[in-house]
């Protein structure tokens, strides 16, 4: 009988399939799944992992790009902040950017106020639970204020009302132009966003699964992964060096155009027995590129191994992977 690779219980023969990519940032054929996984910790990686980074990072915004159903921004969201990019009355205003089960993607701007002292000031935008004694204090008589967002007449009367609780002083000036286009879109930026640890848990929980796929079910249980079990698991233990950016794209014809390609998730392993080391590198839709050091304990064979899969296809393709060097050349791989 098989172990769980993450809590090491016995796991059952019918148990659930646990995928190496999560369902919600795609659906791949060949279906690349684990059976080492037990019932529970499928469910606690579900629901405490891989739904936050639906909501909480740049791959889970990207993901609404190709038509998969959810919403990022919206209030109480964290990690991820969507603002308007443009226009002089609304840059910097908060938004949701969400996709319907049609895959119909639209962009909501939240209800909030836009505060500014003097007309050199950027604008500072607060939603409606945010106005307080302290927002007031920040903004005294002569200020500007800029009332956005809201369903209908009756929520920005509200948004009117809260804002005089707080700051007596403001005097309605009319109504602003909205960025919206006639057409439906609007630029948006992502602002300063920083993986979370829930998000590098889940990153690490990716590659983890990705590591017992393409060394087999009983590698990941080596006691060397017990820190990083630990971390995903029972999210124990240091976060920092867990998730490293990485400055140059995983797939050499990204190193030597420029371009990205593709818009696929990558994944590829390396182990290098002369240094110990065995590392993972992911890109989910090829567009942040990570490097996750998986031990510096290893003593197994030389072996590299990748996988694309494809978002235009939903095809499974194994890459052409190779071991780089100091003398390693992208443009003499030939392809």
């Amino acid at each position: 009988m098989k172990n769980c690779i993450y809590c090491r219980a016995e796991v059952p023969t019918d148990v659930p399939r646990e995928h190496v990519i999560p369902q919600s940032f795609g659906v791949f054929e060949p279906d690349l799944t684990l059976g080492c996984v037990c019932s529970p910790c499928n469910g606690y990686l579900g629901s405490k992992l891989e739904w936050p980074m639906r909501i909480e990072s740049i791959e889970g915004a990207r993901r609404l790009q190709f038509g998969h159903k959810g919403t990022v921004g919206g209030i109480g969201t964290k990690g991820v902040v969507p603002i308007v990019g443009e226009g002089h009355d609304w840059k910097g205003a908060r938004t949701a950017i969400k996709t319907d089960k049609n895959g119909t993607q639209s962009t909501v701007v939240l209800p909030q106020i836009g505060a500014r002292r003097t007309p050199e000031e950027p604008f500072e935008w607060v939603l409606e639970k945010d106005l307080n004694a302290d927002f007031a204090a920040r903004y005294p008589k002569g200020s500007r204020f800029h009332i956005v967002g809201g369903d209908g007449p009756e929520h920005q009367q509200r948004l009117v009302e809260n804002l005089k609780a707080v700051c007596p002083t403001f005097i309605y000036g009319g109504s602003l132009q909205s960025p919206i286009t006639e057409n439906g879109t609007v630029m948006v930026s992502v602002d300063d966003y920083t993986v979370s640890r829930t998000v590098a848990r889940c990153l690490c929980k990716i590659v983890f699964n990705y590591m017992a796929l393409t060394c087999g079910d009983v590698f990941p249980l080596s006691s060397e992964f017990n820190a990083l079990r630990e971390f995903i698991r029972n999210n124990i233990g240091d976060a920092a060096g867990r998730v490293i950016v990485k400055q140059k794209p995983i797939i050499a014809q990204g190193i030597i155009t420029g371009e990205r390609g593709t818009d696929g998730h990558v994944l590829t392993i390396e182990g290098r027995p002369r240094d110990r080391t065995l590392t993972v590198q992911l890109a989910l839709f090829n567009s942040i590129p990570y490097r996750i050091p998986m031990t510096d304990q290893y003593i197994g064979h030389a072996y590299v191994k990748g996988h694309h899969f494809s978002n235009d296809t939903n095809a499974v393709s194994e890459l052409q992977a190779k071991f780089a060097g100091p003398d390693f050349d992208p443009s003499k791989i030939t392809w």
